[in-house]
């Protein structure tokens, strides 16, 4: 199942995406006999101001989830041709001209691969610690986009929760005050109204919890082969200073 997501993670993030801007814009149209009865739309437009609180937020939502999948790509985390390149300089003995390649990069291993090589004079532990540290750094920068989307994802359900129990508390209002004029029809509608908040918050919420969890699994992986990389980063540079100084 991890590989297969790994494999397919693109396709599946714009599919959920597209589910997510499907459940909120309401594209359900009623279908019977006689008086066609309200669309999802219809009731959505009369949910009220909770209805469009959850609209503004599935907006963000959405776009807050397509800048998370433009950015958050494994060959933009961990270009592969970075990789290579700083690995063999290591290996030439060439720790500055690795040094220098990793700055001109903006990515996450040319963050962390900077800060491990500016400290290759003082040791393996001092590059150890420089790896961890700006690691630390990188990841929460990463995982911080995640965790926007996770919180959007949280609080949707809930915003929808509040929607339909207002709406319930109007609805019964209503009923209690209008006696005999109450009609099942008109308690079913004023009822639809209410949970169309509840869908809403659902429909914003699930496909933003399936991408993050994909984006979350993506990070994890790329982050063990950064680790891997300037492990043996460092190994090849500590290596060649015990030789040298051996001689």
């Amino acid at each position: 199942m991890k590989k297969w997501i790994e494999a397919n993670w693109k396709s599946v993030a714009m599919a959920v995406c597209v589910v997510l801007l499907m459940g909120v814009t309401g594209l359900a149209d009623g279908e019977g006999a006689g008086k066609a009865p309200p669309t999802l739309l219809d009731n959505m437009k009369d949910a009220g101001f909770m209805e469009y609180i959850l609209l503004f937020v599935s907006i963000a939502g959405l776009a807050l989830c397509l800048q998370a999948l433009v950015t958050i790509r494994a060959h933009l985390l961990r270009p592969p041709e970075l990789s290579i390149q700083l690995l063999d300089l290591c290996s030439q003995g060439d720790v500055q001209g690795a040094l220098d390649a990793a700055q001109a990069d903006g990515s996450f291993l040319g963050a962390v691969s900077t800060a491990t090589l500016n400290n290759h004079q003082y040791g393996k532990e001092a590059m150890e610690g420089a790896m961890s540290d700006m690691g630390e750094i990188e990841t929460n920068k990463v995982m911080n986009k995640i965790g926007t989307l996770n919180l959007i994802a949280a609080i949707a359900p809930m915003l929808g929760l509040t929607g339909t129990t207002v709406g319930m508390m109007a609805t019964f209002s209503a009923m209690s005050a209008g006696g005999s004029e109450i009609t099942p029809d008109k308690m079913a509608k004023g009822i639809s109204i209410a949970l169309v908040c509840t869908f809403t918050g659902l429909m914003v919420a699930i496909p933003l919890l399936v991408v993050s969890f994909i984006l979350k699994t993506i990070t994890t992986k790329v982050i063990y082969e950064i680790v891997n990389d300037v492990n043996e980063m460092i190994r090849i540079t500590t290596s060649e200073a015990g030789h040298e100084e051996a001689a």
